[in-house]
């Protein structure tokens, strides 16, 4: 699972992307991105990448009562083709998902509490998420998109602190993933692989996180 993320080095996203942010909020630096909150999604269009704002929490158009079922966060890589829900979105809107972190919580033996740990690059860059988006309305019928991010299985160094990881693109695999000529279900999937974990790092932060309200960058400084 992927429930929290951070994105604070804004000022990299036309770099390292290619697009550039037509959205001020894109550029504020967040260190702990919940669900239902607005966040910068990168798209493909013909004249090129566009970065838009989108709800995270998955809503297909034909889901028009939101309070029915929770709005999935997450869609598992390996049932994405058997799933109504993602099936028509992996073939025609994905998304790229920029981020410079995230956060697992790991079961501490003999406790109810888990200890929240910070996943990284090694190099401290931005990376991309695999996502899938969709055209829908918010509850007042205004035209709205959502996203939700793809997990598969951990790599080593996340199998210690949980049991999957969101599927993070390898950065010669991000046009692939946005192409639109790339059709074929098999090929779209042998892109959604563990991430190296040699190139990334994980410790423990401070529980703070585990509350949608804190903010700062004191939330991924590590503790002893």
């Amino acid at each position: 699972m992927c429930g929290r993320f951070a994105l604070s080095d804004t000022q990299q996203l036309s770099l390292r992307f290619e697009v550039e942010p037509g959205d001020e909020r894109a550029l504020t630096p967040r260190y702990n991105v919940a669900p239902s909150q607005l966040i910068p999604v990168i798209v493909e269009q013909p004249e090129g990448r566009e970065l838009r704002m989108m709800r995270w929490g998955f809503r297909p158009a034909w889901k028009r009562d939101a309070r029915s079922t929770p709005e999935p966060i997450n869609a598992r890589a390996e049932s994405l083709l058997d799933r109504p829900m993602f099936r028509p979105a992996l073939a025609r809107k994905r998304c790229l998902i920029p981020a410079d972190g995230f956060y697992e919580w790991q079961e501490r033996p003999g406790s109810k509490l888990k200890q929240p740990y910070f996943i990284r690059m090694k190099d401290k860059g931005l990376f991309a998420f695999a996502g899938l988006f969709a055209d829908t309305a918010d509850d007042r019928g205004s035209p709205q998109q959502t996203c939700v991010i793809i997990t598969t299985s951990p790599n080593d160094l996340m199998a210690a602190i949980h049991n999957r990881m969101p599927a993070i693109l390898a950065r010669s695999g991000e046009q692939a993933w946005l192409d639109p000529e790339l059709n074929e279900p098999e090929a779209v999937l042998s892109l959604l692989q563990p991430y190296d974990g040699e190139q990334m790092e994980a410790y423990p932060v401070s529980t703070a996180v585990s509350s949608p309200r804190s903010d700062g960058p004191e939330l991924i400084e590590t503790i002893a």
